[in-house]
């Protein structure tokens, strides 16, 4: 009788086993081909246009091979605190980084960011197109696996129109200068 529970036993775990194994085949549904174009302006009327097709981020009139986009708002303590980093790397790497800020759910009138860039020293782009940034953030923060109220700022960097790294809240000056220089060298070997 014993011998007989375990044959028991042995059947029904061997059973049990070979349905673990069966493969269930489905489809992977096939990616949309997706296309999506932002117009960025700041308080100076100058705009920049970003066009992003099957991932791959091209910024029309950008001269840098390293573009920094980063989503703030001027309320918020971490972004303002990040604002003095994000000056020096723009003047540290001036020649191969451009830094785009978009202000995100922030309501603050046009002059009113004017004394906020002077008050903060932002000395880099900052687009207040509030309804573009948005639609920017709504359409990258999925790609990045973030939920809709991401940590901010998210800061996004891109290497000759791909997709680097990115940052959420605030982070370390010399981490994102590091990963900026890990970038200039592999464009020299490119």
């Amino acid at each position: 009788m014993k011998h007989n529970f375990y044959l028991f036993l042995a059947l029904i775990f061997i059973f049990d086993t070979s349905q673990a194994n069966t493969i269930i085949e489905t489809k992977t549904p096939t990616p949309l081909y997706k296309q999506h174009s932002f117009t960025f302006s700041n308080l100076k009327n100058k705009t920049t246009f970003l066009t992003m097709e099957n991932d791959f981020y091209t910024f029309k009139d950008i001269n840098q091979s390293i573009v920094m986009v980063t989503l703030f708002s001027t309320w918020c303590p971490p972004c303002r605190g990040q604002i003095p980093h994000l000056t020096n790397l723009q003047k540290k790497f001036k020649k191969n980084l451009f830094i785009l800020g978009g202000l995100v759910y922030d309501d603050i009138s046009d002059k009113r960011l004017e004394k906020f860039i002077i008050s903060e020293k932002a000395l880099f782009f900052i687009s207040k197109s509030q309804e573009e940034n948005l639609k920017f953030a709504k359409m990258i923060a999925p790609k990045l696996r973030l939920p809709d109220d991401f940590p901010m700022p998210l800061m996004i960097l891109f290497k000759n129109g791909e997709y680097f790294s990115h940052y959420e809240g605030s982070m370390p000056e010399e981490m994102i200068e590091s990963d900026i220089k890990e970038l200039l060298k592999k464009m020299k070997k490119d």
